[in-house]
């Protein structure tokens, strides 16, 4: 049997922790049953979230940041999205520094639930092994004319080349 230690992985984040007072979303009926709630983003909604950078993540690899969404209408309009993250190594070797923000922005599919992916076009180098990023996710303006539909953000998360199936120490040094 080979193993395949290069490819890809999803680090991955749930939308789940909503910003306190004006600006937080609301959980809403979602999907044609409407059994299901998620929560529905407006103009300046936004979430936070954190995840933790896996041993096995290839050091010095590409990522890519994306949201999963969907919309409940039929609208074309573009949805933009802002990501600010922050990070910092683990074991006492870094402190959280300023943020990073950047934005992705699509057209809805103009299909009632379907589900969007929003990547960014060029990749970014993920913080160390052990570190944790923490991430605030807020629907932005578009600038023009809006997707008045219902929009919710469903999942934020990084797809991540992968350099080995493990690390061979569980603290630094990872390699030793």
């Amino acid at each position: 049997m080979t193993i395949q230690i290069y490819g890809w992985r999803d680090l991955e984040m749930s939308v789940s922790g909503a910003a306190t007072g004006g600006g937080a979303p609301a959980q809403t009926a979602f999907g044609p049953s409407g059994n299901i709630k998620q929560v529905k983003f407006g103009v300046n909604d936004s979430v936070y979230q954190v995840c933790h950078v896996p041993h096995d993540m290839l050091v010095g690899g590409d990522a890519y940041a994306h949201v999963h969404w969907s919309t409940d209408g039929t609208s074309t309009n573009t949805v933009k999205w802002q990501i600010s993250l922050i990070s910092a190594a683990g074991y006492n070797t870094a402190a959280f520094g300023a943020d990073t923000v950047f934005t992705l922005e699509e057209a809805a599919a103009g299909i009632a639930w379907q589900h969007m992916i929003t990547e960014e076009a060029s990749p970014r180098i993920l913080p160390d092994i052990d570190s944790l990023m923490m991430i605030e996710l807020k629907r932005i303006t578009n600038g023009g004319s809006e997707n008045a539909d219902g929009v919710f953000g469903l999942y934020v998360d990084f797809h991540y080349q992968v350099g080995q199936v493990a690390t061979p120490s569980r603290s630094p040094n990872f390699w030793a």
